[in-house]
């Protein structure tokens, strides 16, 4: 059989050249069962690097198709939709390029060899260890959400009346969190899968969602994400048992305001639940006002939807 036409199985990388726009990279194949399964997309903006680099870096690209987080290359025209970008401290094009972006300051950053920039980005050592590049975005969300902003710390707020989502496939799970929840005046509503609770959330009423990762169809971080579509102010809190980091960045992207892992315990739910739910307004009768008595009220208040304990 005539085999000059089969291509090798060892073609070397093509690099990039120097200047170039980084593309994606095709996805490598995927067993069924993989492609299946609920995937975690980063988006990675990457600036400066030599072309060796730049090699080390697609492969630890094309190694993370295979698992979570998979990371995508942007391109520089799509660089604001970045969730990471890596700047080469010391490339002078590089930093010229960051310190004219707006936008980057909020964005999570890593800086190769150099300082971070800003106080929530990461500065990490000149040669980049591309092995563990996931752990090094994951550190970066982190970081960056770390520091944006912690509500201030005023204690348990009255919680009496409040009405609260709870959304489990398990009945053990959202019996035992009821049974946490109730004592401290909460409404509980449950639902046993994620699209109920998404349809229920869209109602509005609510001051909480608690939310559990694993459910089959819809999971947590699916509902989580359309949740905070339409209700962006609503906390969200993801229940979960397994504790992975890379579990966190997924709940991360899709808005997840914290994150308790299961078996709940009762003391952190307590702490959970006073820094995210306001007491409920009180409600007045109506009575006249004279217009000059009248004084427009001012209650400056803000809510982070990225802050984890």
């Amino acid at each position: 059989m005539n085999t000059s036409t089969r291509p090798s199985a060892f073609e070397p990388l093509r690099a990039p050249s120097f200047n170039s726009t980084m593309q994606p990279l095709p996805m490598s194949p995927v067993s069924p069962a993989a492609a299946a399964a609920p995937q975690t997309t980063l988006k990675l903006l990457v600036k400066g690097f030599s072309e060796r680099e730049r090699r080390l870096l697609e492969s630890a690209v094309m190694l993370s198709q295979r698992r979570a987080p998979r990371i995508e290359l942007v391109a520089d025209a799509h660089a604001p939709e970045a969730d990471v970008v890596l700047i080469d401290a010391l490339d002078p094009l590089a930093a010229a390029w960051a310190g004219v972006q707006p936008w980057l300051p909020f964005k999570p950053t890593i800086w190769a060899g150099g300082n971070a920039a800003q106080p929530n980005h990461l500065a990490v050592d000149r040669h980049v260890k591309w092995p563990i590049l996931p752990v090094l975005l994951y550190r970066a969300i982190e970081l960056a959400n770390g520091t944006a902003g912690a509500p201030p710390q005023v204690g348990h707020a009255p919680t009496a009346g409040r009405r609260v989502l709870v959304v489990d496939d398990s009945l053990a799970a959202r019996t035992a969190l009821r049974s946490l929840l109730e004592p401290m005046g909460l409404v509980i509503t449950e639902t046993a899968n994620a699209e109920d609770g998404i349809a229920a959330a869209a109602r509005g009423g609510f001051a909480c969602a608690f939310l559990d990762v694993l459910m089959p169809g819809v999971d947590g971080i699916e509902a989580c994400r359309r949740i905070k579509a339409h209700s962006p102010q609503m906390p969200v809190v993801m229940l979960t048992s397994k504790s992975s980091p890379f579990d966190r960045v997924r709940g991360k992207i899709a808005g997840c305001d914290n994150y308790i892992t299961k078996p709940v315990d009762a003391a952190q739910l307590r702490d959970v639940v006073g820094r995210y739910l306001a007491p409920a307004p009180a409600v007045h009768p109506a009575r006249a006002v004279h217009p000059a008595a009248a004084t427009p009220a001012f209650s400056p208040a803000f809510h982070n939807a990225n802050v984890w304990s």
